[in-house]
């Protein structure tokens, strides 16, 4: 157990205080909360805020209407199934041909899987390539250079960061070296 020295230099056992209790406070005797009609005092006030003197409130009162209660309860959000023409058309407004970036793809039932790759194009000297427009440059070289290395697979390309294959890349380490002769850094 610990120990404490008292004012005589004497040591005695370290006591453990009682809680302390809420005197001020009065309880609801069937739930053990405070009594609705005995709350804490409210917190101090800020310099910079001024209050309202009830007068004043009162008259400003007047000329504003309450306002409304609070509801006892959250009213549900009501949804509304919105009910399409039923031939498919509006009747207001005029027909106007729309042109979108979305297309229908099909894709043949397989057993394999799409996969996607990270593409990191470098030069010789290590330094990363950040031009536009080289990425698929170089994707289509090497994809004519080491089409049977690629195991004959065609790929996709953002032209970017991402390279994806329908099935597996045969290679355990896909690096490749692949030159181009027409760009224009010289590099």
């Amino acid at each position: 157990s610990r120990t404490q020295q008292n004012s005589e230099g004497g040591a005695h056992p370290r006591r453990r205080r009682p809680p302390r209790r809420n005197s001020h406070r009065r309880m609801d005797p069937h739930d053990g909360e405070p009594a609705a009609d005995e709350l804490p005092p409210p917190p101090p006030l800020p310099p910079n805020v001024v209050p309202i003197i009830a007068e004043d409130a009162a008259a400003a009162s007047e000329s504003e209407p309450p306002p409304p209660p609070p509801p006892s309860k959250p009213a549900k959000p009501r949804r509304h199934i919105m009910a399409r023409p039923p031939n498919g058309l509006g009747k207001k407004g005029q027909p106007i041909q729309l042109l979108a970036n979305h297309y229908k793809v099909s894709v043949k039932p397989s057993e394999e899987f799409f996969n996607h790759y990270y593409v990191n194009l470098k030069y010789e000297d290590d330094t990363p390539v950040d031009s536009k427009g080289i990425g698929r440059k170089v994707l289509d070289k090497l994809q004519h250079t080491y089409h049977s290395e690629l195991a004959d697979k065609d790929f996709a390309y953002d032209g970017e960061k991402s390279l994806f294959t329908i099935g597996a890349l045969p290679q355990i380490n896909n690096e490749f070296i692949v030159v181009l002769e027409d760009i224009g850094s010289g590099k």
